[in-house]
């Protein structure tokens, strides 16, 4: 008995000693599968980690910042004056998602949205649910961010967007804030990135990004009565606080034309 009490005690002490081996060695061993990982991003993920490749704008200097582009599965935001070029933004990234077979959504409880336009920019129109309101809509804010919930538990879309430009600010203001933390929850699940429109600062998500976006003017082509508007500039800050922006320059859509279905347009994007 007392034989097999010395050999049990050299077995612990053997183990405790590989043990001690081995610990430096693997904490060493993931920390470089860590520091090679935050290198390159494309690794391969993790068992159980989603990774989702961000939504291109379609602008290499807002996409380097944006760390690839707008993020799946989080809530974002673009807010700006009007003619600030938040629209055309949305457009552009609208035209990459239905232009490579993705299904996109887009409420628009103000009747903002010229499909005309959106064609114009590359928006595949069979590839988009327009979800239209009435501008006069005392309730148009609460009754969008329901049709977003829905439309983001149905997993059938890669992106949506909410088009709250035209709302009064008030309006928003009286929206409770758990609004936007039922929405952030709605999408952390789905595959799609949820980009919110509006004229100042609203809301977004953890991970999310805030875009503020400044006009910087317009560009003609011609001299006299007879020039053409091009493009509008614009500058993007990551961010509502961001030292430096990223300069923009959308092409012009006949926003300022009347709209034949009843609505209103606004000029420029």
């Amino acid at each position: 008995m007392r034989l097999l009490a010395v050999d049990t005690a050299k077995a612990r002490k053997h183990n405790s000693e590989e043990k001690t081996k081995v610990i430096p060695t693997t904490k060493a061993a993931l920390e470089e599968l860590l520091r090679q990982r935050r290198l390159a991003p494309e690794a391969p993920p993790l068992r159980g980690e989603r990774r989702l490749r961000p939504l291109s704008t379609g602008h290499a200097e807002l996409d380097a910042r944006l760390g690839g582009g707008l993020p799946r599965g989080r809530l974002s935001e673009a807010f700006g004056p009007a003619s600030s070029g938040r629209t055309g933004l949305a457009l552009a990234v609208l035209a990459r998602v239905t232009g490579t077979g993705g299904l996109a959504a887009w409420v628009d409880p103000c009747d903002r949205l010229d499909p005309a336009s959106a064609a114009a920019a590359g928006v595949h129109l069979d590839r988009l649910l327009w979800l239209r309101g009435a501008t006069e809509a005392a309730r148009a804010a609460p009754d969008a961010t329901r049709a977003v919930a829905i439309l983001l538990g149905s997993g059938l879309f890669d992106l949506v967007v909410l088009d709250l430009a035209a709302a009064a600010s008030r309006e928003l203001r009286l929206l409770p804030s758990t609004t936007w933390v039922r929405l952030q929850r709605n999408i952390e699940s789905a595959d799609a990135a949820l980009l919110l429109l509006a004229a100042e600062h609203v809301a977004k998500g953890p991970g999310g990004v805030s875009l503020a976006f400044s006009p910087q003017g317009p560009r003609f082509e011609g001299r006299g009565a007879g020039r053409l508007l091009v493009s509008l500039r614009a500058e993007v800050r990551p961010g509502p606080l961001a030292l430096r922006g990223a300069a923009l320059e959308l092409p012009a859509t006949p926003w300022n034309e009347p709209r034949r279905h009843g609505g209103h347009g606004e000029t420029g994007a």
